[in-house]
């Protein structure tokens, strides 16, 4: 999962338009359930399911939305990275709506930072 996520990720920056639609962030969610289901019925969204988690690819917003598989310690959770540039940097923000424990989510947000920060050396690169 982790690689094909990557890809998808680095997608994004080389395909980066100038003008990029409101990305709703996972604040816009009351529960990670809510927003898989949300953004399972919006249009042009590209799912798959890698390694058992469910990925969500929203090029409208260039969002790229990551929930684990049940079973998983952070379940259930969804995890938003979005692509947003910031002056002359591209750069990856990342939200994250987590409702399993505060170690399990804080060590998804670790994986996902290490996951980010690959993608920052790959995108200097």
């Amino acid at each position: 999962m982790r690689g094909i996520t990557l890809a998808a990720l680095l997608g994004f920056v080389v395909a980066f338009p100038s003008s990029v639609a409101a990305a709703p962030d996972t604040a816009s969610y009351p529960t990670a359930a809510a927003a898989l289901e949300s953004l399972r019925a919006k249009p042009g969204v590209k799912s798959s399911v890698q390694s058992g988690w469910t990925v969500i690819e929203d090029g409208a917003t260039l969002s790229l939305w990551s929930f684990p598989p049940k079973g998983h310690p952070a379940y259930p959770a969804a995890i938003q990275r979005r692509v947003v540039q910031e002056g002359s940097e591209v750069v990856i923000r990342m939200n994250v709506l987590c409702e399993a424990s505060k170690a399990a989510c804080d060590a998804l947000v670790a994986d996902f930072e290490g996951l980010n920060g690959r993608v920052r050396k790959e995108m200097q690169r």
